[in-house]
């Protein structure tokens, strides 16, 4: 059956709405969301606009979906034809999908592989596109969703998606349902949270009682990728700090989580990021923190700027150490901008150091250039 641009661009939504719990499909359905993009490109469908979907134009999408009988929508699932069945399935209501979800459990004509295939399909469109009615059937019905680990995945998603669209709602049927994986429960809310609102987040991880859970702060962290964000969840990451009394577990979350807002910083480029990081207002325990868990450039140009500036910040503990990492790091990359940048520094431990970590590289086969760079710099 020849896919339709309709579930192309459907399915490629679909993917990217994916909950927390939902990345092993998104991993398996990766290369053909690829695949139909490319194919979305050639008949002019933007692939931005078919990965990041708005509201109404995924109301378009669905409306424009034909609905199939049940018997067709079996004929489907027993073809193994997951693309298609989704596109349609996207098209019912709650009310469709539970009785689909029923039929799934007892009708004749469908093998395991496919019966397994349609529960599947059912309960993510659920879990994705209409979270209340998936949570609510999920509870007055769970033999219905898919045993063991899928089952909890796709209430994990509901509740998720529920949480980024009413918070209070995702709260309130929490606090009912207690019994459904309450920690996990708890976690996904957050990390709901925190893709709209990182200071809000952290607040809920005491609100919720996860005390210092790296599953709850973990990804607060991991969903700050801009500058901004960045600064968001700072400013929440102090405020919940001050409401650990533990000191030992202040410091372990501390460390954790100022390690890794540091994550991609540098990719804002040199100006940017220690400018940034200069508006932070950073301890000197907190500016540990952060550079010790930097990832600094060594093929970009910016090598020299960042040795530089670590030189030049306030003393922190294993800065040296840093230094010298680097720049060992730098001259396996790029030894040629390593002694460019060396040579116009003043005598010192950079200058010498970069040198001597050259040298030590240098490739044995070429004893003589070697030898000639070692007198040329001093090098024993």
């Amino acid at each position: 059956m020849k896919i339709s641009i309709t579930a192309s661009v459907l399915i490629l939504a679909a993917g990217a709405v994916l909950g927390w719990h939902d990345r092993q499909q998104l991993a398996a359905l990766r290369t053909t969301q690829k695949r139909l993009a490319a194919e979305a490109a050639t008949l002019g469908i933007s692939p931005d606009a078919a990965l990041h979907p708005t509201r109404s134009a995924k109301r378009s999408i669905r409306v424009a979906s034909a609905k199939l009988s049940t018997a067709e929508l079996i004929e489907i699932a027993g073809k193994y034809h997951e693309l298609p069945l989704l596109d349609s399935l996207s098209a019912m209501d709650p009310v469709d999908l539970k009785a689909l979800l029923a039929e799934a459990a007892t009708n004749p004509d469908l093998d395991e592989r496919a019966r397994i295939l349609l529960r599947h399909s059912c309960s993510t469109v659920l879990a994705n596109d209409h979270p209340r009615a998936a949570l609510e059937i999920f509870t007055s019905s769970p033999e219905l969703f898919t045993a063991g680990d899928r089952g909890r995945s796709l209430f994990l998603t509901a509740l998720a998606c529920l949480a980024k669209e009413d918070l209070t709602a995702a709260l309130d049927w929490l606090r009912k349902n207690p019994q459904q994986y309450a920690a996990q429960a708890k976690g996904e809310i957050i990390a709901a949270v925190a893709e709209q609102d990182s200071q809000l987040a952290f607040r809920l991880v005491t609100e919720l009682g996860l005390g210092g859970s790296n599953q709850a702060i973990g990804p607060i962290v991991d969903v700050a990728k801009t500058l901004e964000q960045k600064s968001a969840a700072l400013a929440g990451l102090r405020e919940y700090l001050a409401t650990i009394q533990d000191e030992k577990i202040r410091g372990r979350v501390a460390e954790i989580s100022i390690g890794g807002l540091s994550r991609h910083v540098e990719r804002e480029g040199f100006e940017s990021a220690t400018r940034w990081i200069s508006e932070m207002k950073f301890t000197a325990r907190e500016f540990d923190q952060f550079i010790d868990r930097m990832n600094f450039p060594t093929t970009n140009g910016e090598t020299g700027r960042w040795i530089e500036w670590l030189r030049e910040s306030p003393p922190a503990e294993g800065t040296e150490q840093r230094i010298d990492n680097l720049i060992r790091q730098w001259v396996t990359t790029d030894y040629q901008a390593a002694a460019q940048w060396a040579m116009t520094r003043p005598p010192g431990k950079d200058r010498d150091e970069t040198f001597k970590n050259i040298y030590s590289y240098w490739p044995e086969d070429d004893s003589a250039a070697r030898e000639a760079f070692a007198k040329e710099h001093g090098i024993k």
